[in-house]
């Protein structure tokens, strides 16, 4: 599939399964193309699942796994998010063609392996969302921290994600309590870009934290910290994995009269978090099941009330 219509169908809040529909029926590897042309009597495909809920149709777009999908359904997310008639051509003339003529049978692919001389396919997924999270909480609990899970396999728009946090931890913190908090969650939101001609950069994990912040307006989050990063290590197209917002974060936007909302209003999180030492970098870390948030709130020492 053509990079501009992927990064079009990303731009316009395309799930990630939205976008593998297309994608499966634009390869002839996808989509259980690759089962349908092994000569091998039995394939077993080790699976790490970056998609929410692990759908083995759609992850990595399925190659070893019958399409679920249709081509009807792949023409159907093309013109939901960019639309048939646009004018603009982020959807090249070729892949309407090759679409259409597979919805009315003349060029539709037979992904019913019965020609794949009766391969049998094993798919096992090994590492998941849900794996990463389990891990953080047992390391969270490890530490002394009171640990509570909001769920792996999370979707929704970042900015919702980052609101829920941030409105979490003002609601621990209010409950005074010697021990610390550290709520955990897990998933891939997906972030629609706003209509501006400025300049911007960031990611999803970046607009969940800064979206945290923007709620924490006028609080006092002194003993209050959220994370989100992607676990590959990478957040949309920056050298980041995710960022942090802060008590530190916080001064240093007032120190420089940044407006964090103002930078999220156009998506510009990297931006913000560069100049406030916000930015989380990893390095890719060649591994992904999707992202985790962590928002902490640090517990009051009983001996002298501080955190």
């Amino acid at each position: 599939m053509s990079p501009s219509v992927t990064q079009s169908l990303m731009q316009s809040g395309a799930t990630i399964g939205d976008i593998n529909t297309v994608r499966k029926r634009l390869s002839r590897i996808k989509g259980g193309g690759l089962a349908q042309a092994a000569r091998a009597g039995r394939m077993v495909t080790l699976i790490i699942s970056d998609v929410i809920d692990d759908p083995l149709d759609i992850i990595a777009s399925g190659p070893t796994v019958r399409d679920q999908g249709t081509s009807q359904d792949a023409v159907a997310v093309l013109e939901r998010y960019l639309g048939r008639d646009s004018g603009d051509r982020v959807v090249p003339e070729s892949v309407w063609r090759v679409l259409d003529q597979q919805v009315t049978g003349s060029r539709e692919r037979d992904l019913s392996f019965a020609n794949s001389n009766t391969v049998t396919c094993l798919n096992r997924v090994i590492g998941n969302n849900l794996t990463a999270l389990n891990a953080a909480a047992d390391e969270a609990r490890r530490l002394g921290l009171d640990v509570r899970i909001l769920g792996a396999n999370r979707g929704g728009t970042a900015r919702e994600v980052g609101i829920e946090l941030a409105e979490r931890c003002l609601v621990a913190r209010d409950e005074q309590r010697s021990e610390g908090v550290c709520f955990l969650g897990g998933g891939e939101p997906v972030v629609k870009l706003a209509v501006t001609n400025r300049p911007r950069r960031g990611g999803r994990n970046q607009e969940v934290s800064l979206a945290a912040g923007v709620r924490w307006a006028g609080e006092n989050i002194e003993r209050c910290a959220v994370l989100s990063a992607g676990t590959d290590g990478e957040d949309g197209p920056t050298d980041a994995a995710g960022a942090c917002f802060d008590a530190n974060v916080q001064q240093a936007a007032d120190d420089r009269q940044l407006s964090p909302s103002e930078f999220l209003a156009i998506n510009d999180s990297y931006t913000f978090f560069e100049q406030t030492k916000g930015l989380f970098k990893t390095g890719p870390t060649h591994t992904n099941v999707m992202d985790l948030q962590i928002a902490l709130v640090a517990g009051i020492r009983k001996d002298s009330g501080q955190s």
